[in-house]
């Protein structure tokens, strides 16, 4: 299961893709990819101070991307 963010650039928030985070939970166990999506969201904006996460979500590997205007 991945944690699938949105990443915009601080100093330009149009500049958005996409970055995807290996959790290590079960395959269909999205509860617990949702718990452990916090501390693994403090960990990469902090290697990565220059973005900033717009959107997560927890999917199974090729499920539909997290875009801008998704709900």
């Amino acid at each position: 299961m991945d944690l699938v963010l949105l990443v915009c650039l601080a100093a330009s928030p149009a500049s958005c893709h996409e970055e995807r985070v290996l959790m290590n939970v079960a395959e269909a166990n999205s509860r617990l990819c949702m718990m452990g999506a916090i501390p693994a969201l403090v960990e990469w904006t902090e290697e990565h101070p220059e973005w900033q996460v717009s959107r997560w979500k927890c999917r199974l590997d090729g499920q539909v991307r997290v875009s801008r205007n998704a709900e």
